[in-house]
C-alpha cells in the first residue's frame, strides 16, 4: 500500500481513483441454510468477508478459504475474516433454516471498513426479552390438585415455564410440604421439604423449571397450581 499512497496522495485523488476503478465497493450473497452443501465452492475474490445477517444467533457455515484441504472455520452472525482469497468453500450444516447474508470486498481496511454497531457478546437477546416481559398464555390450564399423605407431584419439569404460583386452599385442615422429587416428607415423616403451606398460603418462582412435588400433614388437603 506505500506504492499506492505515493500514486494516490490526497484524499480527493483516491476519491476519483475509487469512482473510476470501483475499488473497495462492498458485495453481498445470500446462502439458503436449509440446502444442505459440503465444500460448495464460491468463486468469489476478495481480502474480508463477514457474515453481516443470519436468522438466530446460533446459525452458521463452516467456511474454507482458497483449498478444500484447510481446515473449516465456524462463521456465525457478526464474525468473518480478513484474508486474501479467490475461493470460498462453504458447508450448511443440518437443521438450519433461512438465508444468511455474506458481505465481501476488497481493499480492507485501506479502501474498505466494517462498521457494526450490534452487539456482538450479548447472547440471547431475544430470549432476554421474552423472559422480562412473560408469557401471553399459560404453560398449561390452571389446576386445583389433591394432596394427601402419599407425595404426588405437583409440576413435571418444563424448558419453557417462566415462573409458576401455588395457593393452598383456604378451607385446608393441614399443611402442605414442598420438595423438588418424590422423596418429599412432611417436617415429622424426613425433613426433606424446602417449603411448608399453611391454609391459604401462597408460593412462587420464577426461575426454576424442574419439577415440584407435594405431600400433606392430613388427607384431601387442595392446592392450586398454574404456571406461565
Amino acid at each position: 500500500m506505500e506504492l499506492f499512497d505515493r500514486i494516490i496522495e490526497s484524499f480527493s485523488k483516491k476519491i476519483d481513483y475509487v469512482r473510476r476503478a470501483s475499488m473497495g465497493v462492498p458485495k453481498t450473497f445470500t446462502i439458503n441454510l436449509a440446502t444442505q452443501i459440503l465444500d460448495q465452492p464460491y468463486n468469489l475474490s476478495g481480502n474480508v468477508f463477514y457474515v453481516w445477517s443470519a436468522p438466530n444467533e446460533t446459525d452458521y457455515v463452516n467456511i474454507k478459504v482458497n483449498k478444500s484441504s484447510e481446515p473449516g472455520i465456524q462463521c456465525f452472525r457478526q464474525t468473518g475474516l480478513r484474508t486474501p482469497f479467490d475461493k470460498l468453500l462453504i458447508t450448511t450444516p443440518a437443521g438450519q433454516t433461512g438465508d444468511m447474508v455474506l458481505l465481501y470486498g476488497t481493499e480492507s481496511p485501506e479502501m474498505l471498513d466494517i462498521i457494526d454497531n450490534r452487539s456482538a457478546t450479548v447472547a440471547g437477546i431475544t430470549d432476554m426479552l421474552g423472559e422480562l416481559q412473560g408469557d401471553v398464555l399459560p404453560e398449561n390450564a390452571p389446576v386445583e390438585i389433591t394432596v394427601g399423605a402419599g407425595q404426588v407431584q405437583l409440576l413435571p419439569a418444563s424448558a419453557t415455564r417462566k415462573a409458576f404460583s401455588l395457593c393452598a386452599d383456604i378451607n385446608n385442615t393441614g399443611n402442605i410440604y414442598l420438595g423438588f422429587d418424590n422423596t418429599v416428607t412432611t417436617a415429622v415423616g424426613g425433613n426433606i421439604w424446602f417449603h411448608c403451606m399453611g391454609a391459604g398460603a401462597q408460593f412462587g418462582i420464577d426461575d426454576y423449571r424442574g419439577p415440584i412435588h407435594a405431600i400433606a400433614t392430613a388427607a384431601g388437603q387442595l392446592i392450586g397450581v398454574g404456571e406461565w
